[in-house]
């Protein structure tokens, strides 16, 4: 080890001359001097560039913002920057900004932005903006957000690797507090609650759901116990009322606590009243089934009398409506006379219009027994047209809902009308996995849903259900339009 005298251990060190360095004066100044003032430069040079250069070379300050709802998108100059609560660095100058959020009135001011020099990357000048905005329709907001939950329910059920947004819970929260002092308003976003849970098919779809309820209870505020208690007995009743809450529950669930649901009285009570099994047509008017009558335009229908559709504990009364056996190659022919843009002539346009896809009316389409590879809108089309030749201003023709062909198809009254080779068709609906859950027709329309309900078809027993997007056109999906008194909603 060495020592402060010159030793190693016990040993002397020799320091001979070529061991010490002198340095020699600079232009006559002794080195004590110049090296105090090369550090002392270094010293000025560093503070510069901390303290000055990024004031002189990027001037400006920051905007600290936040807003009522959060997750506002913050504009500067027509630029996007970032979303709410956020601090954003702005350019010395005038800027021009702007906070905007889906279906509410954008916030916009113009501001001058000077900005500090000195130690503006420690101490950067803030302007502070807090906005509050407002939306027109607190409703519109809401339906939004449970459009686009509806869209992603499709997706499946999230992993570690792929999740979903919140788009349900986020969209109430911000509904919510718009509508904060209108009571009747926040009320009646229960109905799109109640729709938007007929999409609520996984485990990530039935938690953001509850939070909605909740967020939609207590006007987007953290809850009180008195309101999450009169948000529990909301939602427990709405799931006693509604058949196949409890399978569907069930399946949610996993397989332990899924044996408490099982398990329970109320469970038992729903299978035994028929709501974990598929529902059952009871007692048609007529004993004589399906009957023929008239071509309308080249297309033959059939009546399917009046009748009952059970479906658990829920009760459908089904009006008497007339069922197409098919649409013939000389009435489809006779549409696309009268409607050339649905001609196979025009399928780029109707793609780019979103209105079918590439494979529209490809194969056979329109020249067999079905017309095939024709899309929910053409087929659509297809029954405004015909609606024309009816001569009847109390009727119209339209597809068949869910619930006319469950009940026809357990009644067997599709049988003779429907060959074992016969494709599936189209049905009014839009398509949501749990369609046994009630809602209003306004809120189901209003939350729509990104496929239409496919039912039928030599692949399809006639309870099991299916779904495309409306713009497909598949060789195993056609249409098969019902006569039936305007108004009709079975959804």
């Amino acid at each position: 080890m060495f020592g402060i005298f010159g030793r190693i251990g016990n040993k002397k060190v020799e320091r001979l001359p070529e061991d010490q360095v002198r340095l020699k004066p600079l232009f006559g100044v002794r080195p004590g001097v110049y090296l105090a003032g090369l550090y002392g430069l270094a010293i000025l040079v560093a503070l510069f560039f901390i303290l000055l250069y990024p004031g002189l070379k990027n001037p400006g300050g920051l905007l600290v913002v936040t807003t009522k709802p959060e997750g506002a998108a913050i504009w500067v100059d027509g630029v996007y920057r970032a979303a709410t609560p956020a601090e954003v660095f702005v350019p010395r100058g005038k800027r021009r900004i702007a906070i905007s959020l889906p279906s509410f009135t954008e916030w916009r001011d113009e501001i001058d932005v000077t900005g500090g020099v000195f130690a503006s990357l420690f101490f950067p000048q803030k302007t502070l903006i807090t906005a509050t905005l407002e939306a027109p329709d607190p409703a519109a907001v809401l339906n939004q957000g449970a459009a686009e939950y509806a869209a992603w329910s499709f997706a499946g059920e999230p992993t570690a690797i792929y999740q979903i947004p919140l788009s349900l819970s986020e969209a109430a929260y911000r509904a919510a507090f718009a509508a904060r002092e209108n009571a009747a308003v926040l009320s009646a976003m229960n109905d799109t609650l109640e729709a938007a849970a007929r999409f609520a098919s996984t485990g990530a779809g039935a938690r953001d759901l509850v939070r909605s309820k909740y967020l939609i209870d207590n006007a987007g505020i953290p809850p009180s116990p008195l309101t999450l208690v009169s948000s529990a007995h909301d939602m427990l009743s709405f799931l006693s009322k509604n058949p196949d809450s409890a399978a569907a529950l069930a399946a949610l669930l996993p397989p332990d606590l899924a044996s408490f649901v099982t398990g329970s009285a109320w469970y038992k009570k729903q299978a035994a009243d028929g709501s974990v099994a598929p529902g059952v047509a009871q007692d048609p008017s007529s004993s004589n089934g399906a009957e023929g009558t008239a071509p309308v335009n080249g297309a033959v229908f059939y009546t399917i009398p009046k009748g009952t559709l059970s479906r658990g504990n829920r009760i459908f009364t089904i009006e008497e409506f007339s069922i197409a056996a098919e649409v013939s190659p000389e009435s489809w022919e006779a549409f696309l006379a009268a409607n050339p843009e649905w001609k196979k002539e025009n399928a780029a346009s109707l793609v780019s219009r979103g209105f079918a896809t590439e494979d529209y009316l490809e194969e056979d389409g329109g020249t067999g027994a079905f017309v095939t590879n024709v899309s929910w809108y053409a087929a659509k089309a297809y029954c405004v047209w015909l609606s024309a030749f009816l001569g009847d201003a109390d009727r119209e023709a339209r597809l068949p809902y869910e619930r006319e062909w469950e009940y026809a198809a357990a009644n067997d009254l599709l049988h003779a009308m429907q060959p074992g080779s016969a494709p599936a068709v189209w049905c009014e609906d839009y398509y949501a996995p749990l369609n046994a859950i009630s809602a209003k027709s306004e809120s189901i329309a209003a939350v729509g849903s990104p496929e239409r309900s496919v039912r039928g078809g030599k692949y399809m027993k006639p309870e099991s259900r299916g779904s495309l997007p409306p713009d497909f056109c598949v060789p195993f999906v056609s249409f098969r339009p019902v006569i039936a008194k305007k108004g009709m909603n079975y959804e």
